[in-house]
């Protein structure tokens, strides 16, 4: 019996996106123990280090299942976590959603965000994040041999 359905690639299904401009804003459920936070770091293996907007706690988040292969999470995003409960420390989390730049300004905006927030970590530069360690390294150009009180001219 032929396929009357489809072409070459019936089987495999085709997969459609709608994409709304006004689609619904995930927000958190505090009954859930959930949480907004930004990505810090990350560890490797679907790990991610947290900065919490809940006091300024450091949390270990892993990427659940449902978005682990399919959501790329990168540094300075926003994200929303529940937590872990059932422990003796509340220092692990689950991400179950990533926030675009629009949405988290809407959630800035709606004042679910601190004021003191910053989108992007990369922008500032801290003393700590420089690469040379704390040391400087004295460009040779600007040295002159007159400042030592050696005279190339007696040479």
């Amino acid at each position: 019996m032929p396929n009357n359905k489809g072409g070459k690639n019936f089987k495999k299904g085709k997969k459609t996106r709608s994409f709304d401009d006004k689609k619904q804003l995930v927000k958190k459920d505090v009954k859930e123990d959930q949480e907004y936070a930004q990505v810090v770091n990350a560890k490797g293996n679907g790990r991610f280090e947290l900065m919490c907007f809940d006091g300024g706690k450091v949390r270990m988040g892993a990427i659940c299942g449902t978005m682990r292969k399919r959501v790329w999470v990168n540094r300075s995003d926003i994200v929303l976590i529940s937590l872990w409960t059932g422990m003796t420390d509340d220092s692990k989390c689950s991400i179950i959603h990533k926030y675009s730049e629009d949405e988290a300004k809407r959630l800035q905006k709606e004042g679910e965000l601190p004021d003191n927030f910053r989108f992007n970590l990369d922008e500032f530069a801290t003393p700590d994040d420089d690469d040379d360690n704390g040391f400087t390294l004295d460009d040779p150009s600007d040295s002159s041999s007159e400042e030592e009180g050696i005279d190339l001219d007696d040479i």
